[in-house]
């Protein structure tokens, strides 16, 4: 009678494990689905608008839009990533001061193109003078969709973004922890070292280089400052081991970390850059999104 008794009790237990297994389970299931809603779920946005160069777009860029050369360069930083089969020249209606209001001569998504930059979106046309008659908003007017891998991707039209002026230096406007798959392409430029734990990609309003007009080079990883989350709860700031990503004339950098701490933020200090314009940066600083759900 004692071994029946000892029988079932046990026999209960192993059923209640396994229900609790299985109630465990599902709840996970249902976290990783509302995380996954949470994150396709987005409302999207314009980040930034840069009035980059006013009548003084070079002669290389031709290439890319013919009868560019001295036409007004705004790079446009998106939320999300598009999908650049839906990008248009007529997505986009820039307002000046005045009120006039026009499409871009052209738009492209050069030179940021490496994998997961396809973020900022270069409007090349006559958009008013700095002087006169500024760029105040840009709006995109159709149906410009982010590349999302979901039944319903975001739509970015009615958004607008107010235009930052030609004379305001360049700032940090996107930060997020990218994946091993993206930082170890081996078709980059330049790229982290094998001993990186993780990688940042710093994104900025626009191009940036040093005042002498070079490259920003890995010589100067000191200038960034990353704070640091530990598994304690305290925070604590590092420099990134080295810089990757460099040598492409696009807005990105890759900050290569040699710890596994969770970014929180990244900053920078004034003076050290400047845009097309030879504007020096401000002192500037960003919050880091984990969009992919690093570890």
């Amino acid at each position: 009678m004692r071994l029946l008794y000892i029988f079932i009790i046990f026999n209960i237990f192993i059923f209640s494990e396994n229900l609790f297994s299985k109630e465990l389970s599902e709840r996970e299931k249902l976290d990783n689905l509302s995380k996954e809603i949470s994150k396709n779920d987005q409302t999207p946005s314009l980040l930034s608008a840069f009035f980059g160069l006013d009548n003084a777009l070079p002669f290389r860029v031709n290439r890319v839009c013919l009868g560019a050369w001295r036409k007004d360069g705004m790079p446009v930083t998106m939320s999300h990533t598009i999908n650049a089969e839906t990008l248009q020249k007529e997505d986009f209606n820039v307002t000046r001061k005045s009120g006039i209001s026009n499409f871009p001569t052209c738009v492209t998504l050069r030179p940021a193109q490496d994998d997961g930059e396809n973020r900022t979106v270069l409007l090349i046309g006559d958009f008013g003078n700095a002087d006169e008659d500024p760029p105040v908003k840009v709006e995109v007017v159709g149906d410009l969709m982010s590349d999302i891998l979901t039944d319903k991707p975001l739509n970015f039209r009615g958004t607008d973004v107010k235009v930052i002026p030609l004379n305001a230096g360049p700032t940090l406007i996107f930060a997020e922890i990218i994946s091993s798959e993206v930082w170890l392409q081996p078709q980059l430029k330049s790229t982290c070292p094998n001993d990186t734990k993780q990688v940042v990609r710093a994104t900025w309003t626009g191009g940036i280089r040093l005042p002498t007009g070079a490259e920003v080079s890995d010589n100067d990883r000191d200038l960034y400052s990353v704070t640091v989350l530990g598994t304690n709860g305290l925070s604590e700031v590092v420099t990134p081991a080295s810089i990757a990503d460099l040598n492409d004339g696009d807005n990105n950098h890759y900050l290569c970390l040699d710890t596994d701490m969770k970014p929180i933020n990244i900053s920078f200090p004034e003076g050290y850059l400047v845009d097309p314009n030879q504007d020096l940066n401000p002192a500037t600083k960003i919050d880091v999104q984990d969009l992919e759900g690093n570890t």
